[in-house]
């Protein structure tokens, strides 16, 4: 009997090793999500180009498109230069910068903007239609997002 019990519990807890150790080798660490908030207005926005590590374990995607390119389509979120842009990520990062690209042109039009909530009349950020790079940073890597936002100035 003493053997029957050794011999389920030694195969149980292989079994479970084995189911451990495959577990561990099919993880990937996965890009925070991230929520964008200006006044009652929300947007997900999606991870462009992140690379990342967990457990020794390591995950990189590369979007090989500028940001214009990446959003042009996309549903701008609207905002007034002396509104906030909240962001909610799941996981916090340690930085947060972020970079506007002219839609017309496809240039950098402000580089390396800082805040955290982002207020735009900290910049002097004119009125345009622009692609909002987010490059957010953690210990264990880096994430780029990327969505539209028209900044609107009523008072020009």
């Amino acid at each position: 009997m003493r053997k029957i019990v050794f011999s389920l519990t030694g195969s149980i807890l292989i079994l479970l090793i084995i189911i451990a150790v495959t577990g561990y080798c099919k993880y990937k660490p996965k890009p925070s999500v991230l929520e964008v908030f200006v006044n009652n207005q929300s947007a997900l926005v999606e991870a462009g180009t992140y690379s990342l590590e967990k457990w020794g374990r390591e995950a990189a995607d590369d979007t090989y498109s500028d940001p214009v390119t990446l959003v042009r389509n996309d549903d701008p979120i609207v905002v007034g230069p002396s509104e906030e842009i909240m962001l909610e990520f799941e996981n916090s990062p340690q930085t947060v910068k972020y970079y506007l690209w002219d839609v017309k042109t496809g240039k950098l039009a402000y580089k390396g903007l800082k805040g955290y909530p982002l207020k735009l009349e900290d910049s002097n950020v004119e009125s345009g239609d622009y692609a909002m790079e987010i490059r957010a940073k953690w210990e264990n890597g880096y994430v780029l997002y990327n969505t539209r936002i028209i900044v609107y100035n009523d008072a020009k």
